[in-house]
């Protein structure tokens, strides 16, 4: 007779592997998406005079969208809306497009530095709250100290502007944080249903469509030099089709308030981008922020799960 015995043990210990894998490789697709996020300062700094920050926020959307359809065409994947909830697809998109709508005016009025500092560094915050209430999900323990470890490597990072806001030039901000916590929230549960690339078509397509607008309200004349279409180009397929199908696909396998977290590595590759591109000086309270920040991050990329 067999005398194997059946070892519920042995099958926790599988599913807590497969568990730690699934969350590292949600946290990793979650920093690449950042890194692309990442580079929008600088493609935006290439950008021909006369473009507006609402119709850079527009056509990141809707060229966005555009290659999301080719993408999803040839890999049929073009995804039939009648299947897709409403409560979820309508909250994310509306919070995509008051990200964009406050995100760069927010930034032009308040400066780089405070508005990113403001926008980015809130909507870890706002993105806990929304998910303890929206989807019954409570930030793990170690989301405090991580996220106490970024916002301070961000404040570190700013130090030197001497910049002083008021709560009238931080309102934009804080709406454009709010706005990205709302994508990230609202965007989990599709994530998990649907595919991230499809996902994705849905929300900037939809959110494309809201912002059409602005390209009848503001100059959209520059679209037409090589530089214009090609900032155009860069901003709408690789800071938005692959950043947002990466970070969806990586919050699916992730807590939002910790996808939210580590998405603050944003701001950390714009000052590489800053440092090794661009040639700007690093001062002593950029490194120590750099430090924290890529500290608060590592917390959380590298932390094993919960297993309870």
């Amino acid at each position: 007779m067999d005398k194997t015995s059946f070892h519920p043990d042995a099958v926790c210990d599988v599913s807590l592997a497969a568990r730690r894998e699934t969350g590292a490789s949600g946290a990793l697709l979650v920093l690449l998406g950042a890194l692309c996020f990442s580079t929008s300062g600088t493609a935006q700094a290439f950008a021909p005079e006369g473009a507006t920050p609402y119709v850079i926020g527009a056509l990141r959307m809707q060229v966005a969208a555009l290659a999301l359809f080719v993408w999803c065409a040839l890999r049929s994947r073009l995804p039939r809306l009648a299947e897709w909830p409403l409560r979820w697809m309508l909250p994310a998109a509306l919070g995509l497009v008051a990200f964009q709508i406050c995100f760069f005016k927010g930034v032009q009025l308040a400066g780089v530095a405070v508005g990113t500092v403001v926008a980015i560094g809130f909507s870890p915050l706002v993105a806990a709250l929304l998910a303890w209430a929206v989807l019954d999900e409570r930030p793990a323990p170690l989301w405090y100290p991580s996220t106490a470890l970024a916002l301070a490597g961000l404040v570190f990072l700013n130090l030197g502007d001497g910049d002083t806001a008021d709560w009238q030039r931080l309102l934009l901000p804080l709406a454009a944080g709010t706005g990205y916590a709302c994508y990230f929230v609202f965007s989990k549960p599709l994530g998990v249903r649907f595919a991230p690339d499809s996902v994705m078509l849905v929300l900037c397509g939809l959110s494309g469509t809201l912002l059409l607008p602005m390209l009848l309200l503001f100059p959209v004349g520059w679209l037409a030099s090589a530089a214009g279409a090609g900032t155009a180009l860069y901003l709408g397929v690789v800071t938005s089709a692959l950043a947002f199908s990466l970070t969806t696909a990586g919050l699916a396998r992730t807590p939002a308030a910790t996808a939210a977290t580590l998405a603050l590595a944003e701001p950390l590759g714009a000052a590489c981008w800053g440092i090794f591109l661009l040639h700007e000086d690093v001062s002593l309270t950029d490194g120590c922020g750099i430090g924290l920040l890529v500290l608060g991050v590592a917390l959380l990329a590298f932390a094993r799960p919960r297993t309870d």
